[in-house]
């Protein structure tokens, strides 16, 4: 029977119990996912539905470069997907990257295809309305994606190249990088690396204080990138690599902070995949990528936060002293 034909009483413990009903008035904040990308597919693309065509860049065929559905719940991308140079991507019919007690995604992924019995190389961008950052905006913002770095099966193991995820300011490639999660063996980034690059510089900080190896990240990995924009301090931005909780963590596991304040991002990438090593190597993916105005509406993990388990422990307890009142009475 539905929650919404049960009687009163029931219906408003129903609501009780749950987890939007349990939560703290510190938890509670105005806050809204602002885009959801689950990478939707249809045996045609269905822009409408937010839907895309199945594509194989190794054909060239529905490439994702060009195609432009629409991703709610806000209008948050100003247009279509932007390929850069030759490096042509496509949606793939593979199952949806999984990740512990996270919410079950209803779309493919972006990955990549070995070309040429050598190589696997794309990169691809999606604009922002109105861009994030800028000298007056004061906002903070959260973004979410599922990632899996691949592996280099019988390849060498040296040459991995560049996977990651990156976002840029002003357009789309090296010159235009603002954000960067990556690691790249061209540049003798072997860990886990967070970068950020702005008019007055760039500074990188390594994932989890380093360890973070190509071999070591093997599997789906859950990623929140924090952008905190501040137009008269610094702009930070903040990693929480594979959190185990819903609620986020006072110490992130990298950090950057821009003192100049003048970090913004126009760009949004999917996955960033360049290696030339061999046949056997396996490329990244990415999927399942959020934008919300709070750490909670990024990170749909099914884990009641303490304040939802310490009410619950309360209520249950309630019932079993009344019980245990009617009893000895």
């Amino acid at each position: 029977m539905s929650s919404y034909n049960l009687s009163g009483r029931r219906r408003w413990l129903a609501c009780f119990l749950s987890a939007a009903c349990l939560a703290s008035p510190a938890n509670v904040v105005d806050a809204a996912l602002l885009a959801y990308e689950p990478f939707e597919f249809g045996d045609v693309a269905v822009p409408s539905e937010g839907q895309y065509a199945l594509g194989n860049e190794n054909a060239g065929t529905n490439l994702l470069g060009g195609q432009n559905p629409i991703i709610g719940p806000t209008p948050f991308y100003a247009g279509a997907w932007i390929q850069s140079g030759g490096d042509s991507q496509a949606v793939k019919a593979l199952p949806s990257l999984g990740y512990p007690n996270f919410q079950v995604g209803i779309g493919g992924l972006v990955s990549e295809t070995v070309q040429f019995s050598c190589c696997s190389f794309g990169r691809s961008a999606r604009e922002i309305a109105g861009g994030l950052g800028g000298p007056l905006e004061d906002r903070v913002i959260y973004e979410s994606f599922l990632i899996d770095f691949g592996g280099q099966g019988s390849d060498d193991p040296t040459q991995f190249g560049k996977r990651g995820h990156e976002l840029w300011n002003g357009g789309v490639g090296d010159s235009f990088l603002a954000v960067d999660l990556f690691i790249n063996s061209f540049s003798g980034a072997n860990e886990l690396t967070l970068g950020v690059t702005t008019p007055s510089g760039s500074q990188s900080a390594l994932v989890s204080g380093g360890g973070l190896t190509l071999q070591a990240m093997a599997g789906v990995h859950l990623v929140v990138l924090k952008y905190d924009f501040n137009p008269v301090a610094a702009d930070i931005v903040s990693v929480f690599f594979d959190p185990a909780s819903a609620v986020e963590s006072l110490t992130p596991d990298a950090q950057i902070s821009v003192a100049a304040s003048d970090l913004r991002i126009t760009h949004q990438g999917a996955i960033t995949n360049f290696t030339f090593s061999g046949s056997t190597h396996i490329p990244a993916a990415i999927d399942e990528i959020r934008w919300g105005d709070s750490y909670r509406e990024v990170t749909p993990l099914d884990i009641p936060e303490p304040s939802t388990l310490a009410m619950l422990s309360a209520v249950l307890v309630g019932g079993v002293w009344r019980r245990l009142g009617r009893r000895i009475a």
